[in-house]
């Protein structure tokens, strides 16, 4: 079957209070769009089209610039209701396969509930997505038949006082068969009190020609959406709180998961212990009886198995081995990339380096576009000096080298293999291998020395 996705992207936000389009507020690390994108390009469907509209062009460029993929973009002029919003793509889908519709401001759906709705549409023109709420005020109703099928869904304007006792509500969410779609969306009118097209009424469409409508219900997290900052934290909480409990199933251990904000796509192996506050973003893969101390952020980063990131660690788009130890007040970024049983103390900042197996650096140091071999130590203050004013160099340091306190070493530089930089030294030139470098003042000391 070829899947289309046709995704609602037009959105101004007046009630957001921002000077973005909708579909560019941010919900957590990324925008609302994203979210609905990372979860498209998982289904793998054969076209995505956008449907824009306030800022067209803003969400556009933000598309494709984060974006790998084709994407085609359709554009609503007037605000005329979800069923004009979804015929400005119509024209351009296939005549065979089926059509998937999302919304940019609905951002929690998961891969795993848009493929069981997808298996829901089997031998059906129409299904659609449903969740049950305590309180379904403002929501379309889901209209069933004796047999439990559901054969129309009422716009909260247009339901009658029994019709608003419903529970269980239309997330807006649906797949369509594409043929069944074209007719449809050509019968829509507009006879409703908010004198707009709705997709709703395609599937009182459906039950008028006696076609049978499926659907699958799913938990109300999933299909939250957000037309106000208050809202938009709702839905905040509502990621975190999913993000947490997927990590729970796969074998994590919080703390504190009330304090714990897991914003992005966490992976994790058996027996991972996570402190109280700590932010995760972006993708986190942690493997095997890793642990996260307290009040540590975690972005873009995979750590390898029984490493340990002590408290307050900032770590940021790295890569780090197994039996590493991080911390406490490290921070790691911009490509930063620990070998096993490395180790990077307090107050070290590392940047776009890679650190070799069984080398240390424990205590105040910065290592910035350095590349350190196996069983390296390095003394507390040293700082790789990687900036010329002009042009980011690089530090090459061999195997089993000492450096000792306090050096400064100004790139670009090679430190050979088994060589040792004496303490408070500013090394300015290549070291060969099994050499002792140093370069600092000699000591002066006046005797009997008054002060005048």
């Amino acid at each position: 079957m070829s899947l289309s996705v046709v995704l609602l992207a037009a959105g101004e936000g007046k009630r957001m209070k921002t000077s973005q389009p909708k579909p560019l507020v941010m919900l957590g690390d990324m925008p609302l769009v994203q979210h609905s994108l990372n979860t498209i390009k998982k289904l793998k469907p054969s076209q995505v089209f956008l449907v824009t509209g306030h800022k067209k062009d803003e969400v556009k460029k933000y598309v494709l610039e984060n974006n790998a993929g084709d994407y085609i973009f359709c554009e609503q002029k007037e605000r005329l209701g979800t069923g004009h919003a979804v015929k400005q793509a119509a024209p351009y889908l296939p005549e065979k396969g089926k059509t998937l519709i999302l919304y940019s401001d609905v951002p929690l759906l998961t891969d795993k509930t848009a493929r069981k709705l997808i298996r829901s549409s089997a031998r059906k023109k129409i299904s659609i997505l449903t969740t049950l709420l305590n309180d379904p005020k403002g929501y379309g109703r889901i209209i069933r038949s004796q047999k439990k099928d559901p054969v129309g869904i009422r716009e909260e304007a247009d339901a009658s006082a029994e019709e608003k006792k419903i529970q269980e509500i239309f997330s807006g969410i649906m797949i369509v068969e594409n043929e069944f779609l074209k007719k449809g969306l050509r019968g829509l009118v507009r006879n409703n009190k908010a004198g707009e097209y709705y997709l709703t009424d395609l599937v009182g469409y459906a039950t008028k020609r006696e076609l049978k409508v499926g659907s699958h219900t799913t938990t109300a997290d999933e299909v939250l959406g957000a037309n106000n900052k208050s809202e938009l934290g709702h839905l905040y909480k509502a990621l975190v709180k999913m993000n947490i409990k997927n990590a729970k199933n796969k074998g994590a251990i919080f703390k504190d998961e009330s304090t714990c904000y897991v914003e992005g796509e966490l992976s994790v192996g058996k027996d991972v212990r996570i402190g109280n506050n700590v932010t995760i973003k972006g993708k986190v893969r942690l493997g095997d009886g890793v642990v996260v101390e307290s009040n540590a952020l975690l972005s873009n980063v995979n750590i390898g198995s029984n490493s340990t990131i002590k408290d307050f660690c900032s770590i940021e788009d790295s890569k780090i081995s197994s039996n590493v130890e991080v911390g406490p007040f490290a921070r790691l970024r911009n490509g930063a990339v620990l070998d096993s049983s490395s180790k990077i103390g307090n107050f070290v900042e590392v940047k776009n380096s890679k650190i070799g197996t069984n080398t240390k650096a424990n205590h105040h140091a910065y290592l910035g576009d350095a590349e350190i071999g196996k069983k390296t130590n390095i003394g507390a203050g040293t700082i790789t000096c990687n900036y010329d004013g002009k042009n980011k160099n690089k530090t090459i340091i061999g195997d089993n080298v000492f450096v000792g306190t306090n050096s400064s070493l100004v790139a670009p530089l090679n430190i050979g293999k088994k060589s040792y930089i004496a303490a408070g030294s500013v090394i300015t030139q290549d070291v060969p291998n099994n050499s002792l470098a140093f370069g600092r003042a000699r000591q002066s000391t006046k005797k009997n020395w008054k002060k005048k």
